[in-house]
């Protein structure tokens, strides 16, 4: 039976302003750290945000893995993760204190109301709660980003994080739409081999998004447990204020 991992959502977002970085001034503390500030300022206002998708691929130790996330905030997330080599989809729906999973197409199945609860608080925590400590970012300046121009930034070194040997060689990058400030992508990279991602998400906003309880919802058999979500991995993904990315795991 195939685990399912709740990201805290992800929302990565950064948002940076399209001026250059400012210059400290008279008056400023003296440990400001505007590139950082700018981040805060980013997620906050993705927090500030009424919806928005988080489309993501990871190397997990299943391969190759992708990943939607659709949040309407305050309460509502579908998640659906596909494991590339087998083609195999898990889904979950969260609506206030409700949730729902599936195998694939198959039907849905109501989620223990005690992991529904620690869901929703997962959610709470991770996008809805300002992140006080994100670690401290540098400003890369402005640049093109897959034929967009963006605000791009650099994780230097992250708040609290037992990092491994090979995973402190990779770097974050996180970069925002120069116009509107809104999130366009973050990526996890290793320096030499950066058209090679190890974690890459795009952020954008449909106009149409929705998230309903599903309809064809079966009940939970009685001699086994429904697929149920675990606390989100410490894998590498979005900046700390941000959800990490869920993860399918064999069990």
């Amino acid at each position: 039976m195939r685990r399912f991992v709740l990201a805290a959502i992800p929302l990565m977002l950064i948002v940076a302003p399209v001026a250059a970085q400012p210059t400290p001034t008279t008056g400023v503390k003296q440990n400001a750290d505007p590139c950082s500030d700018e981040v805060s300022a980013a997620l906050k206002k993705l927090r500030n945000s009424s919806w928005f998708r988080m489309d993501s691929f990871m190397l997990t130790e299943n391969g190759p893995t992708s990943m939607q996330v659709d949040y309407v905030l305050p309460d509502r997330m579908h998640q659906k993760v596909t494991v590339k080599l087998t083609d195999k989809t898990t889904e979950m729906i969260l609506i206030g204190n409700d949730a729902w999973s599936r195998q694939g197409d198959g039907p849905w199945t109501p989620v223990p109301t005690a992991i529904a609860t620690q869901l929703k608080a997962q959610m709470d925590e991770s996008v809805l709660q300002e992140q006080t400590d994100i670690g401290k970012y540098t400003c890369k300046g402005r640049t093109k980003f897959e034929g967009r121009d963006v605000m791009s930034y650099k994780l230097e070194q992250e708040a609290e994080k037992g990092s491994t040997a090979a995973q402190s060689q990779a770097f974050r990058m996180f970069y925002v739409d120069a116009l509107t400030g809104l999130p366009v992508s973050n990526a996890l990279l290793v320096p030499g081999r950066e058209d090679k991602p190890i974690f890459k998400t795009a952020y954008s906003f449909p106009l149409d998004l929705k998230i309903e309880a599903p309809k064809d919802v079966a009940a939970p058999a009685a001699a086994s447990t429904p697929s149920t979500p675990s606390a989100a991995p410490a894998t590498p993904a979005a900046p700390d204020a941000a959800p990490a990315p869920a993860t399918p795991e064999s069990k």
